[in-house]
């Protein structure tokens, strides 16, 4: 059962930022999930809105700013006080400093990052440690094209056996549904058809239940201290 931390531990830390990453690994996180967007003048950076406004003291879309900019915006002190002062990570920061200690998925939220994503992969050579999603079916086709050794998962709202028909027949390793779609029935057939069913979307603790109950192999998840809990609480009961 994958325990992602969904923007880092971002229920207890601004998303996307040092401190939420931190917190990811101190909480026992299997991966961390991050965003990638493009900057004005080409850099890979981890955020998750198309703009700055809401988790910054700057406003605008991401992709109007460069690097520079994009650097000198606080992303910290909207959530709490203690936070000011954190700043927008690259990727190659992210990998320098993270991906040594804990795998990492990807989400690719702009479309246009996708083969700087992939080159950035493939020349830092961490595929086997590197899952890359996104709820955009035209990048990730774009992303299998470029590199077919990268995992691939697709975000989708809906979840049924078209989705998984497609996702297998494409080649990806995962399929992503929102929790609330989750099925034994829709999962026992992702797993039939060679995919790992992978949820997002978990916002309350009664959804980490579902995964256990329909046999979903994992979930993004803003609090992973909850499933770190729950998956101690089952290894206990079965032993």
């Amino acid at each position: 059962m994958l325990n992602i931390a969904h923007r880092g531990a971002s229920g207890y830390a601004p998303e996307n930022t040092r401190a939420a990453f931190e917190r990811a690994i101190a909480m026992g996180a299997d991966m961390i999930e991050t965003d990638v967007q493009l900057s004005h003048d080409g850099a890979l950076v981890l955020f998750h809105d198309t703009t700055v406004t809401r988790t910054s003291n700057g406003h605008g879309p991401v992709a109007d700013h460069s690097l520079d900019e994009l650097r000198s915006l606080d992303i910290g002190s909207w959530y709490a006080p203690e936070y000011t002062g954190e700043r927008i990570l690259t990727l190659p920061e992210f990998v320098a400093e993270f991906l040594p200690r804990i795998p990492v998925v990807f989400e690719i939220k702009d479309p246009r990052a996708t083969p700087a994503l992939i080159e950035a992969i493939r020349a830092a050579r961490i595929a086997e440690r590197v899952h890359v999603t996104s709820f955009f079916w035209p990048a990730l086709l774009d992303a299998r094209a470029l590199d077919d050794s990268v995992t691939l998962g697709f975000l989708t709202r809906v979840f049924d056996a078209d989705i998984v028909r497609r996702c297998a027949r494409r080649g990806f390793a995962q399929v992503c549904p929102h929790v609330e779609s989750l099925t034994a029935a829709l999962v026992a057939s992702a797993h039939d058809a060679g995919l790992i069913a992978r949820a997002h979307g978990v916002s309350q603790r009664h959804q980490i239940d579902q995964l256990f109950e329909t046999g979903a192999d994992g979930t993004t998840v803003n609090w992973p201290d909850w499933m770190a809990r729950r998956t101690g609480e089952s290894s206990s009961t079965a032993g």
